[in-house]
């Protein structure tokens, strides 16, 4: 991946969250900004006279450990993630924030503006400005995601470090933590890295494809996870829509095309929206969790000799044509011959079958996504004989491609029948 298109995904993943997004260049003469804003929304500027961003930033910087992500909890109590690192021979230091864990309330801010020995004038312009900070409420999957998408950065890292760091004091403030919340502070962190450590196992059981690896570490991962957090339909449909976004990138190290992946990532993505009730998000959860592993077995590529992933990959762009092991075969250069003895020893099936098995999943899938009658399905996975695509279909399922379509169908709308009745009792 390209250091551009990181950064683009990680300034995506900050506005998903409504959280500002930030680079900086580090030199020895000082910090310079790629853009005007500042980088704590101006809070120290205004009460400080002396105040001075870019000797604050170089001295804020230069605590910062490079290539690992770092989470910051600065005296006001709020948060941002550092990455320091090299780009393009530069130093550089990307920073999204400033965001609050939890809504802020009037009481903790008046404890905060006690540590400080601010008067109340000053306790209203602080929890002012903390009313105006976004709040992340998951925020452990935001930090999963950008360890995982940035860790290109870090020496094709598959996964960044990650650390946390508590600004114990500031220019011209004394704030020090007691040993209670600093107590508080390291047991937090960690619960925090043993989590990563499951989210990691349960995203690797992924690529194997493996529904009953992937219960038991997700099962595992429910330990460590916050009481209280996401106990809402907004909350669940964040949670559904950063799963979403994790297997899509997971997906890509098992070697799947990217055109694939984009197609399960988009029938999610509307769905999760109109779901109505926090059950009906979590079935399609696991729903999620399990498409992506289908999609592990089917199309990934690992494992086989570059000559095979490209006919691998050749094909599933296009299901909807005519294509053959001799056309492919004169396309790459090889004989037909060879490249099906290479095809059966490397996959153990025959072109033919696994061409076979290819088409009758996607049709699967657009029976149920798409409004298209049974001939323009056959079309859409190459097959331009309907009674043929129907017989090799009911020879796959037991069923028609209508009887499939019916079946299916009718099991979703129960279950999102079963929500509403559900939601219209919570109410």
């Amino acid at each position: 991946m390209m250091q551009l298109n990181v950064l683009e995904v990680v300034a995506i993943i900050a506005g998903s969250y409504n959280v500002s997004f930030h680079q900086y260049s580090l030199s020895e003469t000082g910090v310079a900004a790629f853009d005007q804003v500042s980088f704590d929304g101006g809070i120290r500027g205004w009460c400080l006279p002396d105040y001075h961003e870019s000797d604050y930033l170089m001295q804020l910087f230069a605590k910062i450990q490079a290539e690992q992500l770092v989470r910051l909890i600065d005296i006001f109590a709020c948060r941002y993630l550092l990455l320091r690192c090299v780009m393009d021979g530069k130093q550089r230091v990307l920073v999204v924030g400033p965001y609050l864990a939890e809504s802020n309330t009037q009481d903790f801010t008046r404890n905060i503006q006690k540590k400080l020995g601010w008067d109340d004038q000053m306790g209203e312009f602080l929890l002012e400005y903390r009313s105006c900070v976004p709040v992340v409420t998951d925020e452990s999957a935001m930090i999963l995601m950008i360890r995982r998408i940035a860790a290109p950065l870090i020496n094709d890292a598959k996964m960044l470090p990650f650390s946390e760091q508590v600004e114990q004091t500031g220019p011209g403030f004394s704030f020090q933590i007691d040993r209670d919340e600093q107590y508080e502070q390291a047991m937090a962190a960690s619960m925090i890295e043993q989590r990563y450590q499951k989210e990691n196992e349960w995203l690797d059981a992924m690529l194997t494809g493996n529904m009953e690896k992937v219960g038991a570490a997700i099962r595992e991962l429910a330990r460590f996870q916050m009481p209280g957090r996401f106990q809402s339909l907004r909350g669940a449909q964040n949670v559904a829509i950063i799963l979403n976004t994790l297997c899509r990138k997971n997906l890509e190290r098992a070697g799947v095309h990217p055109a694939f992946i984009d197609q399960i990532a988009r029938q999610f993505t509307g769905r999760i929206d109109s779901c109505i009730t926090e059950q009906e998000v979590k079935a399609l959860q696991k729903e999620i969790i399990r498409e992506y592993c289908l999609a592990a077995n089917r199309y990934a590529t690992q494992g086989v000799s570059p000559l095979i992933h490209k006919v691998m990959s050749e094909v599933l762009l296009q299901l909807d044509s005519a294509v053959g092991l001799r056309q492919l075969a004169e396309e790459i250069g090889v004989g037909e011959s060879y490249l099906s003895f290479r095809f059966r020893k490397e996959t153990g099936q025959t072109f033919g079958y696994w061409l076979r098995e290819k088409r009758l999943e996607r049709a699967k899938q657009l029976l149920l996504r798409e409004n298209l009658s049974i001939a323009q399905v056959a079309e859409q996975v190459g097959i331009l004989d309907v009674s043929y695509f129907i017989r090799i279909f009911r020879k796959e399922t037991g069923m028609t491609p209508g009887e499939y379509r019916k079946s299916k169908l009718e099991s979703f709308n129960h279950l999102k029948s079963n929500s509403k009745k559900s939601y219209s009792n919570e109410k």
